[in-house]
This record gives structure tokens, C-alpha cells and sequence, in this order.
């Protein structure tokens, strides 16, 4: 029985992830038109009203038991997905994808760091060959490196440091509270965002370049206002699937599945853009998952260094 329970979790989660993917591959159409914030705005204004209707048709709470300790790990959040989408304009998916799941890695050195965790030898394991494994699916080259480069495994910085907060403080949280508190963040930001940018734009203050990160506020499109739509919708169904898949199956077993964004998206990078993986960026990917796995089922019996 428990054996069903963990595979049905881990469909839940392969299923949110690739709702999730296919939303992601769209915001390709949209950064040369509108601009981050924008985006961020109005997904928000739409994925907040959803979250409301459906705690107050399913009963539940929307804010948090404690705001200090989730706004802490919203802005963790916040500053994890701001800096995984502005990536999105500048690099394949499949690359900016394996950044933000670097973020295992990060958990076991923050947790050995800050929370004195024990040192195993199954975890040192782990960092290092999901460090050498984002070398390769980055394709970092130190011949043309940028500080670029650095961004998407910036965002796994930042999502790591999400997981652990959401692990040691947020436990006990409605899920649903958790998706309302990090829209309503990352929508309030981009609002002030938009503000000093068109602040800027009137005023002249400072000369920038027009980029998916510094574009003033644009007129929507039909396009526009489709894809941010239906991304605020597959974000939201996918955010569900995902905290189901966690509640049915041993944390442990279905974590693995998340890894299972990496092919959706890499698949629907292939079928919209015919974007290409090379075969040392797809080495990458694999022992980025391997280090993953050996993370989720790591006993830590007697391992300890």
C-alpha cells in the first residue's frame, strides 16, 4: 500500500513538473515584448485570485501561522525565481533548468555550514560530482567566461536556501499559504520595480539598455496576456500536484521525480524551438540527477566522516 502511495506522489510531481515546464518554455515569447516585472505583476494579479478562491471554496487558511519566519523564506523564493526567469532571456532552458537544480547541493553545504549538520561521505559524494556535473550543463568556459554564466546557479543558491527554511520553519504551513505569500512577494516587488523604472524612464536619471530585465511598462498584446495567463494557471495547478505528490509519498522517493523537470523541459525547448543538447550538456544533466538521488536515499548510516 505504502508502495502505491509513493508512486502515485511521484506522478503527481512528474506531472506538476511538466505543466510547469511547458509554462516556462513560453516566457521565451514574451521577453522582447514586455518586461520581467511586468510579467511577475500580472502573473501575480492572476495566481492571487485563484489561491483565494480556492482556499475560500476549500476551506483553509491563506496567511501564515508565522509571517516573520515564511516572508524570510518567501524572499528566498522570491529571489530564486526572479533570478531563474531573467536567466530564461539570455539562455536556453535546459541550462538555466540545471542551475536552479543545483540546489540540492547547496542544502547539504548550507546545512553542514550553518546548521552543523554531520559530514557523510555519501553527501560529500554527492557535491562533487553534481558540482562537476553543472560544469558541464552550464558549458562553462573559462576562455569566455561571465559573470552570467554565474545566474543560474544563483537561483539554485537562493532555492536551496528556500528548501531548507520551508523544511526547518514552514512545516506545518497550509501549501496554498505558502504559494499565496510567495505571488503576493514577488508581485508587491515587481510593482516597485515597474515604478522606478518608469521613475527613471521619465525623469532620465540613468541611461538603460532595453532588456527583458529593464524594459518600462509595455502595452499587452492578445500574445502577452494568453501566455502570462495560462503560465499563472499551469504555476498554480502545478504547485498543487507538487505539495500532493510530497503529502502522498516518503519525501525520500518522490524528490527524485522533480528531477524529471529537466527532460520535460529540455523536451519542449526541442519541440518549440528546436533548441539543441549537446552531449556534455546532457552528461551534465545525468550526474546533476545522480547527485540528486544519491542525496533523496542517502541513510547516512555509518557514513560519517
Amino acid at each position: 500500500m505504502q508502495d502505491d502511495s509513493n508512486i502515485k506522489g511521484g506522478l503527481f510531481i512528474a506531472l506538476g513538473m511538466l505543466l510547469l515546464a511547458i509554462a516556462d518554455n513560453y516566457i521565451r515569447f514574451v521577453t522582447e515584448t514586455i518586461g520581467l516585472w511586468q510579467f511577475h505583476l500580472t502573473r501575480s494579479l492572476i495566481a492571487v485570485p485563484i489561491l483565494i478562491y480556492t482556499v475560500n471554496i476549500q476551506g483553509g487558511r491563506i496567511f501564515p501561522h508565522n509571517f516573520k519566519l515564511v516572508f524570510l523564506r518567501t524572499l528566498f523564493m522570491i529571489f530564486a525565481m526572479l533570478i531563474y526567469f531573467g536567466s530564461l532571456a539570455f539562455f536556453p532552458i535546459s541550462q538555466v533548468a540545471a542551475g536552479l537544480f543545483t540546489s540540492p547541493i547547496f542544502v547539504i553545504v548550507f546545512s553542514i555550514i550553518l546548521l552543523r549538520e554531520k559530514v557523510y561521505v555519501s553527501r560529500i559524494f554527492a557535491v562533487l560530482i553534481g558540482s562537476f556535473g553543472t560544469f558541464l550543463a552550464l558549458s562553462l568556459n573559462f576562455d569566455d567566461f561571465s559573470i552570467l554564466n554565474l545566474f543560474p546557479i544563483a537561483a539554485g543558491v537562493f532555492y536551496a536556501l528556500a528548501s531548507i527554511t520551508t523544511r526547518l520553519w514552514c512545516r506545518e504551513e497550509d501549501a496554498r499559504s505558502l504559494m499565496f505569500m510567495f505571488f503576493f512577494g514577488i508581485g508587491f516587488v515587481s510593482l516597485i520595480m515597474i515604478c522606478l523604472i518608469e521613475l527613471n524612464h521619465i525623469f532620465e536619471l540613468y541611461s538603460l539598455l532595453n532588456t527583458f530585465i529593464t524594459f518600462p511598462f509595455q502595452t499587452y498584446s492578445l500574445n502577452d496576456v494568453a501566455i502570462i495567463f495560462m503560465h499563472a494557471v499551469l504555476s498554480v495547478i502545478g504547485g498543487v500536484l507538487i505539495t500532493l505528490g510530497y503529502q502522498k509519498g516518503i519525501t525520500s522517493f518522490v524528490a527524485v521525480f522533480e528531477y524529471s523537470f529537466l527532460f520535460f523541459a529540455s523536451s519542449c525547448a526541442y519541440l518549440l524551438f528546436s533548441d539543441q543538447i549537446s552531449l556534455s550538456m546532457l552528461f551534465g544533466m545525468i550526474l546533476i540527477v545522480i547527485s540528486g538521488l544519491v542525496i533523496s536515499n542517502s541513510k547516512d548510516r555509518n557514513e560519517m566522516l
